[in-house]
């Protein structure tokens, strides 16, 4: 019906006036001359956007009285506060912060990385509040929530502003206008509160937090209730998701996820957990990419000077170098150490410095992961991933303590026309062998082995961390060599080991992998392997089967006969074996006579013919396997791991 022209940082929607008069627009709003009937030219067309969508939704922010909560820090933990203490108080509350929309009896998400909504869905969330009988709304409020009228057309009864310290300059520019964007935003409310910079409020943990409380106690007070039993409500608060958020275990020390991402809230949540541990403090956290570049070099140094131990890791790397993130947190680091290399390490997978952190805490340690929080996604390159800093540690804690797995690691790739190691070419922003990291952990193995070679300080560079490096010295001695050299780095609680290949394992998931455990475990095999069904099994190694459907060999396709060949049940490399039994027989592999390389895959034949029980496991369907040999097959990983985030 109607369209507003609003420019944006990349696009302009002045270029598609043309085009929605076209569709059909009944009328048209931008900040340009156009010369249409249909078409008015305005001062600020994200302004009137924010006007015309409350209108259209009934102008819900008037049957509401609405409470915003801006700030560099403490925003979700106070909207919550007021959220917890108005719902205490008898009162119907809607509720929109960075991790979670509360409307009525209904909770969702506000999207990945998003405080503060689009203008059209946050005038739908108020009429939905007002349907569902809310007399309150307390909105988060971000500074380019502000900055890019998010809010614009909302009644604010009162404006709250926590506090304000150098946040976004990436897109402020200066502190300065920073600050200038806030204050319009409390000016233009009814009533303002503002945090005050003391407290002797001692309810919730942390200093900041009871400020947060503060500020919360004033705003409802300003709303006319009264100050005693609001303070009461105080005492039944909990944390939001990801503020100070402590995971249980019984593995004697403690674990907490927060979402400090500036100096000032990491030195604050990190001077408070130095109070609560009777050990080692280690704080792991990174700095988000396409953000202010100067807080990083500030959050290395902060930590290095407030923890015991620290891991500098991912959060958000953008489209910026992660190497490059880290060198600046390092920097930081290396000032408060005076120049030396101590008390902290590297980790750029995230996943693998939760693993080596929790792995290197002992009895009354605390261990914090900073930065993530609430968040539910991680963005690489324009592709926002899967992510939960809670799922990732509940996973250790859970983990399988007798199953290994090696990944196969060390070739070149020659197909690849490249001189990076196969396994660090990139599929959507990240490299190949991260997925197969985070399907192992997410499965919960306990123990990971790479086998490295080709350039191998560039793979450990990159995966490096909780995981255990073998190194093949000749890398063309073969899968079965490699498995060798993974085998030996194997601890001895092991039962049953995993291989698979890094180049071809991205698209397994979890519960499959979990599965093929499953029916190894309860067949009792001493070696079970994948299989999957291909239209076109050119170049992969075919599956015999007897008459009763037994497994009785596999064939290599340069090896196979004409009526071979046209079997399509493939190997796709990926095995389980008994421990013992592959310690007992990895040695046996004979070299092959054509390339001088030891199999693998030779394993399965000398099983069958010690009588052995083997299996095979045979995937539902081909999705979740992925061979990668050429830029080609690299390009099509890629579309299919597009398809797979959509």
């Amino acid at each position: 019906m109607i369209f507003v022209a609003v420019k944006g940082r990349t696009f302009d929607g002045h270029d598609h006036i043309q085009e929605a008069l076209e569709k059909g627009s009944q009328k048209v709003y931008g900040e340009a001359d156009y010369s249409d009937p249909k078409y008015e030219r305005v001062t600020d067309s994200r302004q009137k956007l924010g006007e015309l969508a409350s209108e259209f939704y009934g102008n819900p922010s008037s049957k509401l009285k609405v409470v915003g909560v801006t700030g560099t820090k403490g925003k979700t933990t106070t909207s919550h506060l007021i959220y917890h203490i108005l719902t205490s108080l008898g009162q119907k509350v809607g509720l929109i912060s960075s991790n979670m929309a509360k409307i009525g009896e209904k909770e969702g998400s506000t999207g990945f990385h998003i405080t503060s909504p689009d203008v059209v869905s946050l005038h739908r969330f108020l009429k939905e509040m007002v349907e569902a009988g809310c007399k309150y709304a307390v909105l988060e409020v971000s500074s380019h929530g502000i900055d890019q009228k998010r809010i614009a057309g909302v009644d604010f009864e009162v404006g709250v502003l926590t506090n304000i310290a150098p946040e976004h300059l990436d897109y402020h520019k200066t502190f300065t206008e920073y600050k200038r964007v806030k204050m319009s935003f409390i000016k233009s409310a009814k009533m303002a509160v503002i945090s005050p910079k003391e407290t002797k409020m001692d309810i919730l943990p942390g200093i900041f937090n009871n400020l947060n409380a503060e500020a919360a106690l004033e705003t409802v007070v300003k709303l006319g209730f009264d100050r005693e039993k609001a303070t009461d409500a105080i005492s039944t608060f909990e944390l939001p998701k990801g503020r100070l958020e402590e995971i249980k275990n019984d593995l004697g020390f403690k674990i907490f996820v927060d979402f400090a991402h500036t100096p000032d809230s990491l030195s604050a949540a990190l001077t408070y957990l130095k109070t609560q541990t009777n050990g080692r403090l280690i704080s792991v956290f990174g700095c988000a990419g396409e953000r202010d570049i100067k807080k990083r070099f500030k959050m290395g140094r902060i930590s290095q000077e407030l923890a015991d131990f620290s891991v500098f890791t991912a959060e958000d790397p953008r489209s910026e170098n992660i190497f490059e993130i880290l060198s600046s947190v390092v920097k930081g680091a290396r000032e408060a150490n005076g120049v030396e290399d101590k008390n902290f390490v590297r980790i750029p997978e995230r996943g693998e410095a939760i693993a080596y952190a929790l792995s290197i805490a002992k009895n009354g340690d605390t261990v914090c992961f900073f930065g993530k929080g609430h968040e539910q996604s991680m963005a690489y390159h324009g592709f926002e991933h899967p992510w939960s800093d809670q799922k990732q540690i509940q996973n250790f804690l859970n983990r399988k303590k007798d199953v290994s797995a090696i990944i196969l690691a060390a070739g070149k790739g020659s197909r690849m026309k490249s001189q990076k190691p196969k396994v660090l070419h990139e599929i959507c922003g990240r490299p190949m062998i991260s997925y197969s990291l985070e399907n192992l952990r997410n499965a919960g193995i306990g123990e990971i082995v790479a086998v490295v070679s080709y350039r191998k300080n560039l793979v450990i560079k990159e995966i490096g961390g909780a995981i255990k490096i073998a190194v093949q010295k000749n890398p063309k001695g073969g899968t079965g060599q490699a498995t060798e050299v993974g085998l030996s780095k194997v601890g001895s609680e092991i039962n049953n080991v995993m291989i698979l290949y890094g180049d071809d394992t991205a698209f397994y998931s979890p519960a499959t992998i979990n599965k093929v455990f499953g029916e190894h475990i309860e067949s009792s095999s001493i070696l079970t392997f994948v299989t999957l069904i291909k239209e076109d099994p050119h170049g992969l190694g075919r599956i015999l089967r007897n008459e009763e459907g037994k497994v009785v060999g596999i064939v290599e396709e340069k090896d196979a006969t004409d009526s071979q060949r046209k079997i399509n049940e493939v190997n796709d490399g990926l095995y389980v074996f008994d421990k013992n039994w592959l310690e007992e027989n990895i040695s046996k592999i004979k070299k092959s006579s054509v390339t001088g390389e030891f199999y693998l895959v030779d394993l399965i034949k000398m099983a069958i013919e010690q009588n052995k029980n083997v299996t095979a496991y045979k995937l539902p369907n081909s999705i979740e396997w992925q061979g990668i040999n050429t830029p080609e097959e690299l390009q099509k990983a890629e579309q299919k791991m597009k398809e797979k985030f959509i």
